[in-house]
């Protein structure tokens, strides 16, 4: 895996660009403190056991978890944005699960941290992760909080290519709503940043 780091570095200035892309425009004014109510469905499952497969991954949505499988794992740059890792049914168990148990702590920083969302009431999801709610208190949403699309985007796909999905295929979905009656305030989906929805076969 002697492109790993090259892909990583390559993985976080993209993602870094397209955060900068979607929040141009949005306000940056700071909402009052709101402490978040802790109501999380986590939808966490051991994952089925899976078949060795060949996996084919936009290099941007690479995460560590790849390099904690075995040296020698066979990986392909495809010479098109994509890597190709043989891997075995474990280690994509591994991975899965892996995914899933960084995802429930990373959801419960985002409600801890009243400093940068402090609107943030909850964050639901599937559990196929193709679809995440965060809930707002009073409609009201901050610039880091709008910048959340972009992780939940890449998180989904992710799990989603690793569970077998083709990398055109995966979609993640990210709805905000008003916490006090559920009404949706935005809806979009990965399809939406030209980075996932350019990837083709």
């Amino acid at each position: 895996m002697k492109n790993y780091e090259a892909l990583k570095k390559h993985r976080h200035f993209a993602i870094i660009s397209l955060c900068i892309l979607l929040c141009s425009g949005c306000s940056s004014a700071r909402q009052a403190p709101v402490a978040p109510e802790i109501s999380v469905d986590l939808s966490e499952k051991q994952p089925a056991q899976q078949s060795d497969a060949d996996i084919t991954i936009p290099s941007i949505l690479i995460g560590d978890e790849i390099a904690q499988t075995q040296a020698d794992v066979a990986a392909t740059d495809n010479g098109d944005g994509t890597v190709t890792y043989s891997l075995k049914g474990g280690e994509i168990d591994r991975i899965l699960y892996q995914i899933a148990d960084n995802l429930s702590d990373s959801i419960q920083d985002i409600l801890d941290n009243d400093d940068y969302y402090p609107n943030v009431t909850a964050i639901t999801h599937d559990a196929e992760y193709t679809t995440f709610t965060i809930s707002l208190s009073d409609g009201q949403m901050n610039l880091y909080e709008s910048m959340l699309v972009m992780s939940f985007y890449t998180i989904g796909n992710r799990y989603q290519i690793y569970s077998g999905v083709l990398p055109e295929d995966a979609v993640t979905t990210v709805i905000y709503v008003n916490a006090a009656d559920q009404t949706v305030i935005i809806r979009s989906d990965s399809t939406s940043v030209e980075t996932f929805s350019q990837i083709e076969k």
